[in-house]
């Protein structure tokens, strides 16, 4: 933790229980019937939620194909980073399930960050400071 920063303050930040996706009737949902977004590197999968929550949550999909488990956990952790740093900007009520490709793991951070950015602002899902 950074000198005076509180306990508080980094809890906002992390990535909590109920913004993860847990339930494969939630994955189901967001299959069947959420909005698809894709380019080479990655499959993005939107479902807007009517329950009336705010919380838009974070479903991940890595295949044996896009490589070794060493490989799918960096991909995963890389993934729930973005998630975690952008979540501020989406739209709220969102329920989200990434698709990892095997072009995914061989992206660098920034330009993974860029090419899910760009898919959802496409989308109209996300508004950047910029």
């Amino acid at each position: 933790m950074l000198s005076g920063e509180s306990k508080s303050t980094t809890k906002i930040f992390s990535l909590t229980y109920l913004e993860r996706l847990h339930a494969q009737r939630d994955f189901n949902r967001a299959f069947k019937s959420g909005l698809r977004l894709e380019n080479k590197d990655i499959r993005i999968l939107v479902y807007k939620r009517i329950d009336g929550q705010i919380i838009t949550r974070l479903g991940l999909v890595t295949h044996k194909k896009v490589g070794t488990a060493v490989i799918r956990n960096k991909t995963k952790r890389r993934l729930r980073e973005i998630f975690r740093t952008s979540k501020y900007l989406l739209k709220p009520g969102l329920d989200m399930v990434f698709i990892s490709k095997p072009e995914t793991a061989l992206l660098n951070y920034n330009g993974l960050k860029k090419a899910i950015l760009d898919l959802l602002k496409s989308a109209k899902l996300y508004t950047s400071l910029e």
